[in-house]
């Protein structure tokens, strides 16, 4: 069985984290591998406090999924790095081991309002694991964080999208969802190609939702580690997460 390795936050309410990869990873058919960054206390409406697992017990989780899986992941879905410690230790494994098919949501930023990442972290991110990753997931606020630049309209795009990929990673996927309008467009982009390709789709159902970018992550790495090329593990990843909102909408 194809095996994704989830490396992420927890989220006591369930609504994003460790436990959103998990259903999605496992709906597609694959076994998860799972590294715990750190414990979140959550709600939708409000974060009330976050702890990093220690470093040294977050390298024995990568090496204990590691050997479980027998020396075979097909995929690593990467979430939530809270601290620089972190980020080395992680850097380390996956260069050690030369795992395939890197997909890295930047996290910030929780929905409920919690900073995900001191900002050493997020430094050390963008220099050690960009240019480790398959694709890199982020959404308008973490584009413009990550680049300096401003995003006004589906226009501005293929900027972020270049800017990102000049950090380091083989493709980004900006995710449009903040951005006006009656459809939801994301942008890939691929390193060394002069245009990218618009992914339209109309909004989900349904006013506020955690966890659309963990899941849509889990959902794209699930898919590269069953064997689809890059596009295609993004546009069934999507048409998973709008069906899987759908029905939510609908019970």
């Amino acid at each position: 069985m194809s095996t994704v390795l989830i490396v992420a936050g927890s989220d006591s309410s369930c609504g994003a984290g460790l436990s959103a990869d998990l259903e999605v990873v496992r709906t597609m058919g694959c076994q998860p591998l799972l590294a715990v960054t750190a414990v979140t206390a959550q709600t939708d409406q409000k974060f009330l406090s976050s702890q990093a697992v220690a470093s040294s017990v977050f390298k024995d989780q990568l090496e204990a999924a590691w050997d479980h899986s027998g020396g075979h992941v097909s995929a690593v879905k990467i979430g939530m790095l809270p601290n620089e410690s972190i980020v080395e230790i992680l850097t380390e494994f996956l260069q050690q081991k030369n795992c395939p098919n890197i997909v890295l949501d930047p996290l910030l930023k929780s929905t409920s309002g919690g900073h995900l990442a001191d900002e050493s972290s997020v430094s050390k991110r963008s220099r050690s694991l960009f240019p480790l990753s398959t694709l890199v997931t982020p959404n308008i606020p973490e584009a413009c964080s990550l680049t300096g630049l401003c995003c006004l309209s589906k226009y501005d795009l293929h900027a972020l999208a270049s800017a990102i990929v000049g950090l380091g990673p083989a493709a980004v996927l900006v995710k449009g969802g903040h951005l006006e309008g009656s459809e939801c467009v994301d942008y890939l982009l691929k390193k060394g190609e002069l245009q990218g390709q618009e992914f339209r789709q109309a909004r989900l159902p349904i006013a506020s939702v955690r966890g659309t970018g963990c899941r849509l992550a889990s959902a794209i790495s699930a898919r590269l580690a069953l064997g689809d090329d890059l596009r295609q593990a993004v546009d069934n990843a999507r048409s998973y997460l709008f069906t899987h909102f759908e029905k939510r909408c609908s019970l």
